[in-house]
C-alpha cells in the first residue's frame, strides 16, 4: 500500500494536469469572476439537476453516457473528504437516482472519468484514488445492481497509478485506458479483461513517447488504436499516438505548443472523412496562462491541421473533448473562458465554429462543463463541475435551434404484435465512423420473460456513400408484455424501440412445401408455424419421411442424408405450449433426386489466336441445365453460354481461373452447384533462327542459296507457315513453305555490285508468332580480270625437238577460250593441247629443220619427242594446280594428243621450208575470252 506522502505528491501532480478542477473548487468558495451579461445564444440549456452535496454527492467532473435503457449515467468527484464520489442515474427528464457511493479504501475513491456500458450491460470506470490509501482502481457496476466489483487496484508499481482516463471497449472484449502517473513515472496505457486481468501495453518509459494519456484511445477501422497524451512527446507538450493490438506503440505527431496546441484533452473522434478530430487544452507556450486551446484535425498518418484557436473571451478556453453529432458536425465544451464559466460549441469538419451557449455562473446556471453526449432524442447532455442552484455542479440538456436526429436509431416492424409473431428490429448509427462506435451491443428492458434473441454484439454494414452503419435482426418474443429493445454503441450512446406483445394468435403450420432433397447430400429444413404459445412440439402423424431423414420434435427441423430417390408424402403436426395445447397439421410432400454434380474437372489449354470450343457437363438433378460464370475471368475472347459451351477466339495469353455454377430445372426449388475450373491460354511460340547464305560472296551474274532454319523449345509443335525472302527491302522469289523447320531458296542472279541485306519474313502459324529475322549480308563483286600464266616461262629447243610448257588460265569462268602465239622464230610452230573445262591447256613450241621435216623417221620421232616433252609438263601442271586453287590441269591431254594427232603449228600448220634460226626469241602467248584478252611472255632459245 502506498505511503501518504507519495500519494499526496502524486495527487498534487495529477491535480495540476486535470482540466477545470480548480474552477470547481473556486466556484464552491464563491471566488469566481462577476459574470457579465450573456451574449445571445444559438441553443438552449436546461438544468436537469443541481447537485446538493448531501445524498446526491457533488462535483460531476466527467460527462454522462446514455445506456441501453434510455437513461443517462455518470459519476461525481465528491468533496475529497466526507464524500468520496458516486455513480448516478438520471432520466432525460431529470429524475436523479444515486446508484453507488464510494467509501474509500477497498473501493478506492474519486472517479474523475466517466462510465461506459460494456457488452454485458454493466458499467465500467476508473477511480482517481483514495489519498494515502490507494492509487486508483478499475471497477464494474453490474446493470441494475448497487454492489460494486473492483476489478483492479493500482499500487503505484509498473502498472501505473492514478487513472484519470475513462475506458473504451475493443472488438476483442478487452477494455483500454490509461494512468496519469506511475509506471516509469510518465503514466501507462493498459488493457484489462472483464475478469480483472490487466496488461500494461505502453509504459511510457521514455517521455518522448508521451506522458499521462488524455483519455482512452479510439479503435480505428484499421484495427489499431489512436489517442493522445497530455504531456511528453518531442516538445513535452503532448503527443498523438498509434497502438497496434499487439502492443506496438508509435508517436505519429508531437505537439509543439506554438500554435498547434498543447496538452491534448479527451479522446479523438473520427469523422466520415476518416480523419481524427480532437482538442488541446492550450494553444501556445504552456507557461503562458492566457493560451486557450485549439481544435485540430489529424490524418491517420499524423498530419495536423488546426481548425480553431480559442481566444479565451467570447468563445471560451480549455476545450475538454469532442462528440461527433448525428449531423456530421462536432460538438464540445470549453471548461474555461467567458469569465471563467465555459462554453458549449459546434464546429464543422472544415472549421466553421459557432458558440452555442455561454455559461453565466449565476444561480441555477453551471460552470466548468464537461464533454457532451448526444442522446436518443437528438439533444446533447452534459455536466458542469460547478455552479447550479447549490454551486456544486449540474446535469444539463443542450437543445439546438434546429432539431437533430438521434445518432443511434432503432425501429421495429410493428409496435404491437400478437404472441408468437416475429418482429424485425432495424437499426442505424449516423456517427459510426470508428470501430469503437461500431461496437454496438443489444439489451432488453422488460419484466416479461421472453424477449426473443436480441443479445450480444450486433454486426452491421457501413455504407461509404451515406456514411450510415446499419443492420437488422428478426426476433420472436415468447411471452406477452412490453419490451424495450436497446442498442448501445461505443458504450456511450444508445437508441431504443418498444414493442408490446399481446395474446397468442391461432396456431397454424405456415410451411406449404419443402425443398428438394438429394441422395447422399446433407439435408436440413425447418418446419415453420405461427400463433400459439412457444415453444412448439412437432410430430409426424401420417406417412413417413424419405429414408435417411428424421424430424426433430423441438425445432421442427427435418434433417439427415437421403439414401433413395423418389417422392414421399406425409402429414406433420405442431403443438404449442399453452396449458391447453393447440394443434395444427399440414400435408406435405418431398422429392429426393440424385444430386447435381459438375463432371467437367479440367479444360484443355488453348493457343492465343486460336478458336476454342468446349462444352461443360453435369449429372444429376433435373435437366436441362443453366450455366453461369459465377466468379473469376475466362481467357480474353472466350464466353460461356447458358448451355455450358465455352467458345471464342483467345486474344491474350495467361492462366485463367474461374468458377461456374449450374442450376437444374427442378421445381419449386432448383439445385445449383458451383465448380472451379481453369484454362491456360498459351502464348504464341517465338521461334529463333538465322538467315544463312551459301556462298555469302558472289560476282556479278551469280546466284546464292538463302536458307532460314527455325528452332523452338523442346516439346514445341513443328513450325509451319511460309517465308518470304527479301533483298534490300524488295521481295525476291515466291514465299517458300517451311518444311521440317527450314525454308530455302536459290536467288536470282545479281547484276549489280554492292552489299545486300538478305532478310526472311516468317508468316507464323497457329502456334508460332510471325517474325522478321535479322539480315545476312551478301557481297556482290565485279568479275576479276582474265589472266594466263606459263609454267615454265623459259624454254629451249634443238633442231628436231620441241619445248613444252603449261598454260593456266584464270577467271575465264568456264567461257570459251581462244589461244594464239606471236613472236615465234622462223619455221617454229605453237601447238596447243585440248582445252579443259576450266580453261587449262598445254603448249608445245617446236623448232624444225627442212631435213627433219622431210625424213619420216624424224616425223615419227617428233611424236615421241612430243610425248617426252608433254609428260614433264603434265607433272609440272599438277604441282602447279595444287598450289593454285583456280587452275585445273588436264593430265591426260598430252596422252590423247600423242595417240590421236600430231601437234599443229600456230602458223597454220604448213610445213616449214627452212630451219629455224638459232638464237633467243620472245614469244607472246595470248588467250581471248569474249572481249577480254590476256597474254604472257615466254623466252624461247633455239640451239
Amino acid at each position: 500500500m502506498p505511503t501518504t506522502n507519495r500519494s499526496a505528491r502524486a495527487f498534487a501532480m495529477s491535480f495540476r494536469r486535470i482540466r477545470g478542477l480548480t474552477v470547481a473548487v473556486v466556484c464552491q468558495l464563491g471566488l469566481l469572476f462577476t459574470p457579465s451579461a450573456l451574449k445571445a445564444q444559438t441553443a438552449t440549456v436546461s438544468i436537469l439537476h443541481s447537485f446538493a452535496g448531501t445524498t446526491d454527492s457533488q462535483g460531476p467532473y466527467a460527462g454522462v453516457i446514455q445506456a441501453g435503457d434510455g437513461n443517462l449515467y455518470g459519476t461525481t468527484l465528491g468533496n475529497f473528504s466526507t464524500d468520496n464520489g458516486s455513480i448516478f442515474q438520471i432520466t432525460p427528464s431529470g429524475t436523479l437516482t444515486p446508484l453507488y457511493s464510494f467509501v474509500g479504501g477497498s473501493d478506492s475513491a474519486t472517479p474523475f472519468a466517466g462510465l461506459i456500458q460494456g457488452d454485458d450491460g454493466g458499467f465500467y470506470g476508473t477511480t482517481y484514488g483514495d489519498i494515502g490509501v490507494t492509487d486508483g482502481s478499475i471497477f464494474k457496476l453490474p446493470f441494475g445492481s448497487t454492489t460494486l466489483d473492483t476489478l483492479f487496484t493500482f499500487t503505484g508499481d509498473a502498472n501505473g497509478s492514478i487513472p484519470t482516463s475513462a475506458l473504451v471497449e475493443s472488438t476483442d472484449g478487452s477494455y483500454y485506458g490509461g494512468t496519469s502517473s506511475g509506471g516509469s513515472g510518465n503514466g501507462t496505457l493498459f488493457k484489462i479483461t472483464s475478469d480483472g486481468t490487466l496488461t500494461t501495453v505502453a509504459p511510457f518509459k521514455n517521455k518522448l513517447l508521451g506522458a499521462a494519456p488524455s483519455g482512452p484511445p479510439v479503435e480505428y477501422t484499421d484495427g489499431n488504436f489512436y489517442g493522445t497524451t497530455s504531456g511528453g512527446g518531442g516538445s513535452d507538450f503532448g503527443a498523438f499516438y498509434q497502438l497496434t493490438p499487439t502492443g506496438e506503440y508509435t508517436v505519429l505527431y508531437s505537439f509543439t505548443g506554438t500554435g498547434d496546441g498543447a496538452a491534448p484533452t479527451g479522446t479523438p473522434v473520427v469523422g466520415s472523412d476518416g480523419n481524427f478530430y480532437g482538442t488541446t487544452g492550450q494553444s501556445g507556450a504552456v507557461t503562458t496562462p492566457d493560451k486557450n486551446g485549439t481544435i485540430y484535425k489529424m490524418t491517420p498518418g499524423g498530419v495536423l491541421t488546426t481548425l480553431h484557436v480559442f481566444n479565451g473571451t467570447t468563445d471560451g478556453a480549455g476545450p475538454v473533448g469532442l462528440f461527433m453529432g448525428s449531423d456530421g458536425n462536432l460538438y464540445g465544451a470549453a471548461g474555461l473562458g467567458v469569465n471563467g464559466n465555459g462554453t458549449l460549441f459546434e464546429i464543422t469538419t472544415s472549421g466553421a465554429f459557432t458558440v452555442l451557449y455561454s455559461f453565466g455562473g449565476t444561480a441555477g446556471d453551471g460552470n466548468g462543463p464537461a464533454a457532451l453526449v448526444q442522446a436518443s432524442d437528438g439533444n446533447f447532455y452534459g455536466t458542469t463541475s460547478g455552479g447550479g442552484a447549490n454551486a456544486m455542479g449540474t446535469v444539463f440538456k443542450l437543445t439546438t435551434a434546429t432539431a437533430l436526429p438521434a445518432p443511434v436509431q432503432i425501429t421495429s416492424s410493428a409496435s404491437t404484435i400478437p404472441l408468437g409473431t416475429p418482429v424485425t428490429l432495424n437499426w442505424q448509427v449516423l456517427n459510426a465512423f470508428s470501430q469503437t462506435l461500431r461496437n454496438c451491443y443489444a439489451s432488453v428492458q422488460t419484466t416479461a420473460s421472453g424477449p426473443g434473441a436480441w443479445t450480444g454484439l450486433q454486426k452491421g454494414t457501413y455504407n461509404a456513400t451515406t456514411h450510415i452503419y446499419s443492420g437488422s435482426a428478426t426476433i420472436t418474443p415468447t411471452a406477452s408484455g412490453p419490451y424495450t429493445y436497446g442498442l448501445t454503441c461505443g458504450g456511450v450512446e444508445s437508441g431504443t424501440a418498444t414493442v408490446t406483445v399481446g395474446g397468442a394468435q391461432t396456431l397454424v403450420v405456415t410451411t406449404s412445401n419443402l425443398p428438394q432433397a438429394r441422395v447422399g447430400v446433407d439435408y436440413s429444413t425447418a418446419l415453420v408455424a405461427s400463433g400459439g404459445v412457444l415453444p412448439y412440439t412437432w410430430s409426424l402423424t401420417v406417412g413417413s419421411l424419405p429414408a435417411g431423414l428424421t424430424l426433430n420434435a423441438s425445432s421442427g427441423v427435418i434433417s439427415g442424408k437421403p439414401t433413395v430417390p423418389g417422392m414421399a408424402n406425409f402429414t406433420v403436426q405442431v403443438k404449442d405450449s399453452d396449458p391447453t395445447p393447440a394443434t395444427a397439421t399440414a400435408s406435405l410432400g418431398m422429392t429426393v433426386v440424385q444430386p447435381l454434380v459438375i463432371t467437367t474437372m479440367s479444360l484443355p489449354a488453348v493457343r492465343v489466336g486460336s478458336t476454342y470450343s468446349q462444352t461443360l457437363t453435369a449429372t444429376g438433378g433435373t435437366p436441362p441445365y443453366i450455366w453461369k460464370q459465377s466468379s473469376g475471368n475466362l481467357p480474353a475472347g472466350l464466353q460461356l453460354s447458358s448451355a455450358g459451351v465455352i467458345s471464342g477466339t483467345v486474344t491474350a495469353a495467361g492462366p485463367a481461373t474461374f468458377a461456374v455454377s449450374v442450376s437444374d430445372s427442378a421445381a419449386p426449388v432448383t439445385q445449383s452447384v458451383t465448380g472451379n475450373l481453369s484454362i491456360v491460354a498459351e502464348p504464341l511460340i517465338v521461334p529463333t533462327g538465322a538467315v544463312t547464305l551459301s556462298p555469302s560472296t558472289i560476282s556479278i551474274g551469280q546466284t546464292t542459296t538463302v536458307t532460314l532454319n527455325l528452332s523452338a523449345p523442346a516439346g514445341s509443335p513443328v513450325a509451319t507457315g511460309n517465308v518470304q525472302f527479301v533483298a534490300n527491302g524488295a521481295n525476291f522469289g515466291s514465299p517458300v513453305p517451311v518444311m521440317n523447320g527450314s525454308a530455302s531458296l536459290t536467288s536470282p542472279a545479281f547484276n549489280a555490285t554492292g552489299s545486300y541485306e538478305i532478310t526472311a519474313n516468317y508468316t507464323g502459324d497457329p502456334n508460332y508468332v510471325a517474325l522478321n529475322f535479322p539480315p545476312a549480308i551478301l557481297a556482290v563483286t565485279t568479275a576479276p580480270a582474265l589472266a594466263i600464266q606459263a609454267t615454265p616461262s623459259v624454254l629451249s629447243a634443238t633442231s628436231g625437238t620441241a619445248a613444252m610448257t603449261s598454260i593456266a588460265v584464270y577467271n575465264a569462268n568456264g567461257a570459251a577460250i581462244k589461244f594464239a602465239c606471236s613472236g615465234l622464230p622462223v619455221n617454229a610452230v605453237c601447238n596447243f593441247g585440248p582445252l579443259s573445262s576450266t580453261g587449262t591447256t598445254s603448249l608445245q613450241i617446236a623448232a624444225y629443220t627442212t631435213a627433219s621435216l622431210s625424213r619420216p623417221e624424224l616425223r615419227g620421232r617428233s611424236i615421241a619427242l612430243n610425248l617426252a616433252w608433254l609428260l614433264p609438263g603434265v607433272l609440272a601442271l599438277g604441282a602447279f594446280a595444287r598450289k593454285r586453287r583456280r587452275v585445273v590441269l588436264l593430265g591426260i591431254a598430252a596422252l590423247l594428243l600423242v595417240a590421236t594427232t600430231s601437234l599443229s603449228g600456230c602458223s597454220g600448220g604448213s610445213p616449214a621450208t627452212a630451219d629455224s634460226p638459232k638464237g633467243t626469241s620472245s614469244v607472246v602467248v595470248t588467250a581471248t575470252v569474249g572481249s577480254q584478252t590476256a597474254s604472257t611472255l615466254i623466252t624461247l632459245t633455239v640451239q
